[in-house]
This record gives C-alpha cells, sequence and structure tokens, in this order.
C-alpha cells in the first residue's frame, strides 16, 4: 500500500489493475523506497479466516466463544502434537521440512516455536543457521560465537542468526554502524545487486568490523552469513505473530476439531495440503467426516454431533449459489420426502443437468431410500423424455417412464470414486484401502509397518501422492510425500534416480516405491532407488499439490 500526503495521481504514475475497480503505481516497490515514499506491506491470511470461522461455529454449538487472546501460552499438549509433527493443517508449521525439523527441534515453550517459524525460511538456510541450530539445541554441539560482540545479540538463538533485528544489531554493535546506516545496509543487501554495489557493502562492513578489532576472517564469516540471509530471513516480531497464529490453531485442533477442519474445508484454497488430505487427517483423529446429504447439508460444511462434520453444497461441482439459495428456500418449508418432490419444488429455479446429476452421483438423496443408480437412471430417461414430448410436462414425464430395470447398488470403491470425481475427497474408505490387497502382493508395506523398519534396511511403501516438491535450495533433490489409509511416508529421490523415474513418478497419482529407510532424530524417510506406477492421474483422485 502507497500513502502520499498529496493524490496519489500527482505523485506517481499510475494503470489500471488486472481487478475492476483499482488501479496500480508503475514503480516497484524498490522504486518507492529510493523515492522516499510510505509504503506498508499488508498481508492477507485466510488462516485468519479459518480461526474466525472455528470460534463463530464453536460459539453457536456451546454459547461461549474461546477468548484467544487469553489463551495461555503453556499447554503442554500443544507442544507434544508440535513435537510429533502432528500439525496437518496447522499454520506456518503443516509443511513437510516443518514436519522434519520439529521432532529434532521438540518446541517446550513460546520462544521455541517462534524460532521454528522463523528458521524454515530460505534465509537461514542459505545463512547456514539451520543445521548448528538444531545441533545446539539437541545438546549436541557446544553454542559458540565468532566473536564475543555477538554474544549478547545472538544468545537466545544459539549463536545463529534468524532474525532481521539481528542484522541491525551486528551492524551496529560489530561493524560500527549508526542505527541509520545499519537500516540502509539491511535495505541494500535485500535488492538485487551490482557487483559495484556489493563490492562497496562489503569494503564498508569489512571496516567497520576491523576498526572494532574484529579478525578480517571473522568479518568475512559474517558478511557473507548476513548477505546469504537477508532477502528472506523474518523480522522477530513477524515470526512471533506467526508462532501465535500458529500455536492456536494446534490449540483449536485439539479442543475443537471438528470447527477447525470445517472452517480448514470451508476457506479452500490454503495452506499445503489438498483438501482431501485435510478430510484423511480427521478421520485419523476421531472427526467422521459425513457425505453430501440433499436435507442435512448446508451451504458451508458444519459439524454434526460432537465428533463429525457434514460436507456442505459447496463441496458439490457445478451447484451454484442461486441453485443453493433454491434448495434452502424450499427446505425452509420442510424436507424433501423424495427425489420428485425436489423437483416438483425446484421446478421454477431448477439446478442444471449437470449439477442434479453431481447431486444423484455423489449420494445426496440416498437418505430418502432409493439408490443413486436408479435415480440415475430415471434423471437421464427423463432429460432424453424433454426432447420427446416437448408438449408434456418433463416432470410428468419423468414419472410416466417404465420403471427402472433390476440394477446393482454402488460398490463402495465405485462410491470413493464418484467422490473424489465430484467432491475431489472422500468421505468413506481411503482410495489406498482398495489397492491394499495389491501392494501387500508387491511387498509393500503401510505407513505405520514402515515406521518400524530399521535404519538402512531396504523396504516397499506405495500410496498415494500428496506432495511433490523440488525446493530451489534442495540441490536437485525431490521431495514427495505419499499417503495410504494410516498415515503419510516422506521420500526423497537424489538427483539421478529422479531423472530415471521421472515420467513414472510425475505421471502416477498411486506409486510403489522401494528404497532404503533413512532415520535421524525420530524423523524418518525412504531414500528412492526405484519406482512403480499404480494407477495413472486422472481426473477422479484428488489433485497434489506440486511445489516448484
Amino acid at each position: 500500500m502507497l500513502v502520499t500526503g498529496e493524490p496519489l495521481i500527482d505523485i506517481a504514475p499510475v494503470e489500471p489493475a488486472t481487478m475492476p475497480g483499482r488501479v496500480v503505481v508503475q514503480f516497484d516497490k524498490d522504486d518507492v523506497e529510493d523515492l522516499g515514499l510510505i509504503k506498508m506491506d499488508m498481508l492477507g491470511l485466510r488462516t485468519l479466516s479459518v480461526i474466525a470461522e472455528c470460534l463463530e461455529l464453536v460459539e453457536h454449538k456451546t454459547g461461549e466463544r474461546p477468548d484467544l487472546d487469553q489463551l495461555p501460552l503453556d499447554d503442554p499438549e500443544v507442544y507434544r502434537v508440535c513435537s510429533e509433527a502432528d500439525t496437518i493443517g496447522v499454520f506456518q508449521i503443516e509443511s513437510r521440512a516443518q514436519m522434519q525439523t520439529l521432532p529434532r527441534t521438540r518446541p517446550k515453550e513460546f520462544n521455541d516455536l517462534v524460532v521454528e517459524v522463523a528458521i524454515i525460511r530460505p534465509g537461514p538456510i542459505q545463512g547456514n543457521a539451520v543445521h548448528p541450530y538444531i545441533r545446539r539445541k539437541q545438546g549436541k554441539e557446544d553454542i559458540t560465537y565468532a566473536h564475543p560482540l555477538l554474544e549478547p545479540i545472538l544468545k537466545d538463538t544459539l549463536g545463529v542468526i534468524l532474525y532481521q533485528e539481528q542484522i541491525l544489531e551486528i551492524c551496529i554493535a560489530v561493524a560500527g554502524m549508526t542505527a541509520g546506516q545499519a537500516d540502509r545496509f539491511r535495505r541494500a543487501m535485500n535488492r538485487h545487486r551490482s557487483r559495484v554495489e556489493m563490492r562497496s557493502l562489503h569494503e564498508g562492513f569489512i571496516e567497520g568490523c576491523l576498526q572494532n578489532d574484529v579478525p578480517a576472517e571473522t568479518a568475512e564469516g559474517l558478511f557473507h552469513a548476513i548477505e546469504g540471509f537477508a532477502a528472506f530471513g523474518f523480522c522477530r516480531s513477524h515470526a512471533a505473530a506467526f508462532a501465535r497464529t500458529s500455536y492456536e490453531t494446534v490449540w483449536l485442533k485439539l479442543h475443537h476439531p471438528a470447527e477447525f477442519y470445517c472452517g480448514l474445508l470451508n476457506n479452500q484454497p490454503m495452506g499445503f495440503y489438498h483438501p482431501s488430505v485435510l478430510v484423511e487427517d480427521a478421520k485419523r483423529h476421531g472427526t467422521a467426516v459425513l457425505p453430501v446429504d440433499i436435507n442435512r447439508s448446508a451451504d458451508r460444511c458444519l459439524p454434526e454431533g460432537d465428533h463429525a462434520l457434514r460436507l456442505g453444497f459447496n463441496y458439490v461441482k457445478e451447484l451454484g449459489v442461486k441453485p443453493r439459495e433454491a434448495i434452502f428456500k424450499e427446505r425452509a418449508g420442510g424436507d424433501f420426502t423424495s427425489f420428485d418432490d425436489f423437483q416438483d419444488r425446484l421446478r421454477r429455479n431448477p439446478p442444471t443437468a449437470e449439477a442434479v446429476q453431481n447431486l444423484v452421483m455423489v449420494g445426496a438423496f440416498e437418505s430418502l431410500g432409493t439408490t443413486r443408480r436408479e435415480l440415475l437412471w430415471r434423471w437421464q430417461e427423463g432429460q432424453r423424455a424433454r426432447g420427446r414430448k416437448r408438449g408434456l410436462d418433463p416432470q410428468s414425464s419423468l414419472r410416466l417412464n417404465a420403471a427402472p430395470p433390476s440394477l446393482p447398488g454402488v460398490t463402495p470403491i465405485e462410491n470413493t470414486r464418484l467422490e473424489y470425481a465430484i467432491s475431489e475427497l472422500s468421505t468413506g474408505r481411503h482410495l489406498v484401502h482398495y489397492w491394499r490387497d495389491r501392494l501387500e502382493a508387491l511387498g509393500v508395506l503401510d505407513s505405520l509397518q514402515a515406521q518400524k523398519v530399521a535404519t538402512g534396511r531396504t523396504l516397499r511403501v506405495g500410496g498415494l501422492v500428496i506432495v511433490r516438491q523440488a525446493p530451489g535450495t534442495a540441490k536437485k533433490l525431490r521431495f514427495f510425500t505419499i499417503e495410504d489409509e494410516l498415515g503419510h511416508v516422506n521420500v526423497t529421490f537424489m538427483p539421478d534416480v529422479y531423472e530415471r523415474y521421472r515420467k513414472v513418478a510425475n505421471s502416477n497419482s498411486i506409486l510403489v516405491i522401494e528404497g532404503v529407510m533413512q532415520r535421524q532424530d525420530g524423523v524418518h524417510s525412504v531414500l528412492a532407488k526405484s519406482v512403480l506406477g499404480l494407477q495413472p492421474k486422472d481426473a477422479e483422485l484428488p489433485t497434489s499439490h506440486d511445489y516448484r
């Protein structure tokens, strides 16, 4: 946001934005700073909407709204969940990198969470802070400081640079800069710099350090640590605010799970995982996820009973806002008693053929006593009758059709596939459940069995790919997460193995991976050696989140 005292058009050139009714300044953020204008970065977080909706649902259910401002920050259960990396759906600490760090750092107090939020960032990674901090936190490495002047600055982060403020303090205390010079130095380090600018920054920093009796070698090391960190590091206050939100989301997941999962599902897309992963996590934590029902579902997902949530009509493809409003208006006068009753009462505002078909196929009418195959047959016959008998009321023609033939019921796997096709998730069995016999025949261990395999042993794991990652800082390593009906397995691909199996790994939704178990500090992953694809990607399966 750019704030000016005079009208904006008198200060900077503007142009229409892509979004109607908005304008953008033609300067970029660096130009704005160089001109001395006031710029504020405003960050919008859907997690805040999740929290707000969760609190509203809790208040509606219990009559009391939890006051998160008064939430004690010493709940041992919250830190237990974090230490066990049971953090799917939790703000900021749900990524694979976070989940592999949490069991190693084992947060025990709020400041540990602040560090956790700040440390898994490109800045600390490039500044070589992550592994030294973890080793020191575990007591495996002594806490040391490159120079005594650094101890008061880096004491609470165990001798490593984690926050932007620490750069300012180092510039002032070690390089002898004024506060204004230190801030200009920090901002300059954030920019895309020419060699001339970098040489000037480097020479000024080193000269200031030497005047404070800091050895040249130490000064060089500090400069390079700051150079790698500055562009991507967190401010301490920023990390603390994020950590507070992380703590609150863990607490809500622990104490109000149905309401929390509703908030997550109702505010997609967001976070690290596809909604199907959130649903499976809810099931594993004792929250049943109930299917769409024509009489029970609301516009959005809502809690139902003490340990369940009901999918809303927002998880039915092609069912727009107006048809939903028509359904609720009619339902206010009483539940629908049959599919024909639904058709009659929505005659003035009928949903599209695709929307009705999706409602039928997802099982929204099954509680009314007619199987979805029979309803689908009748619906399709009625659609044909509209063309054959234009002079006859289509609803009447639907009833005048001959009785449907004897049709088999929908099998569990067909039900799962229909739910994936229409809602992109399954309220019933996990898809991998139906592949279990074949997986066992291939010698595949489930995710719980895999956790017990000794380090260095070869094993086979298999499941639905939910995440593919190719971080820029990972030196061409690839990281996959696969899910089965019991949990997750992390898989690491060395560059040569990934190149050999790239087509199979990227074009199949269900994979069998043979590899070697790796384990460190309670964190396990499989180092892949070969890959077999079982299920090609198709529209009936949930989409993995592929990160570049």
